[in-house]
């Protein structure tokens, strides 16, 4: 671990992004659970590659939840809050207006990209996203209701081993919940969000749906699954949360 802290300092003194890219991949490889994806993250968006970075991250959201049973730390959750980008090339002298305007040509060239990456994606059923953007897209719902009355509710869905004397070896809990992954997104809708949720969890928000509908939709999830070959056991549980509530009210 000396060595590799020890080249980043040598890297970063002299400037020398690809290198620190190169490193950072290879100690995130090695040490996939010391946080190396923050400081690849970090790299990445001092050269302004917007889209590797959110790549990453998402990439070391489902690693978490798929090897750790539990979301990254709150250092990984909160890379993209309040970032510094420190590089030289990003500090610019607030007198040199010719600076800002050479900053200001890179963002706007960077303008068809950005539009791509919202809006160049084809809509095609329910919304999944790593569990950080989920809470930031439900803070949005609950904050849509303020204005707008309409129903909004978050289901908990856990995939469980079916207890069965004839089941004699245990299912392969990746791969049933990745087939999971894939049902949830063809049975919701194109307006309803979900996430990943530790080893066994998904998080649905269903908007314009009330707690009676719940039990229809689960219906409907469960036989996708099942007609999927899916081998494990399903349950849920629904709830309209307090945030939620205060804003219909």
């Amino acid at each position: 671990m000396g060595t590799v802290q020890e080249l980043e300092l040598e890297f970063q003194k002299n400037k020398d992004y690809k290198k620190r890219i190169l490193l950072y991949s290879r100690a995130a490889a090695i040490y996939p659970f010391e946080n190396w994806q923050v400081r690849l993250i970090q790299c990445n968006l001092e050269m302004y590659r917007y889209e590797e970075a959110i790549e990453i991250y998402n990439d070391t959201m489902e690693l978490y939840a798929r090897e750790m049973g539990s979301p990254p730390t709150e250092e990984m959750q909160k890379c993209f809050e309040g970032i510094e980008l420190m590089d030289e090339n990003h500090r610019r002298n607030t007198g040199d207006g010719n600076r800002w305007k050479d900053m200001d040509k890179v963002f706007l060239g960077k303008k068809n990209d950005i539009k791509k990456a919202i809006f160049g994606e084809e809509i095609k059923g329910a919304y999944y996203c790593a569990y950080p953007s989920f809470v930031d897209y439900c803070r949005m719902v609950a904050r849509a209701k303020a204005r707008n009355r309409f129903s909004a509710v978050l289901m908990f869905l856990t995939l469980s081993q079916r207890e069965r004397k004839e089941m004699q070896k245990q299912m392969d809990l990746s791969g049933q919940m990745l087939l999971l992954k894939k049902v949830l997104g063809e049975s919701l809708r194109t307006g309803d969000a979900y996430t990943r949720y530790g080893n066994r969890h998904f998080i649905l928000m269903l908007v314009k749906t009330g707690i009676e509908d719940c039990g229809a939709i689960f219906q409907r999830i469960e036989a996708a699954y099942t007609r999927n070959s899916g081998k494990g056991e399903l349950w849920y549980y629904a709830d309209m949360t307090q945030e939620l509530k205060e804003a219909v009210l």
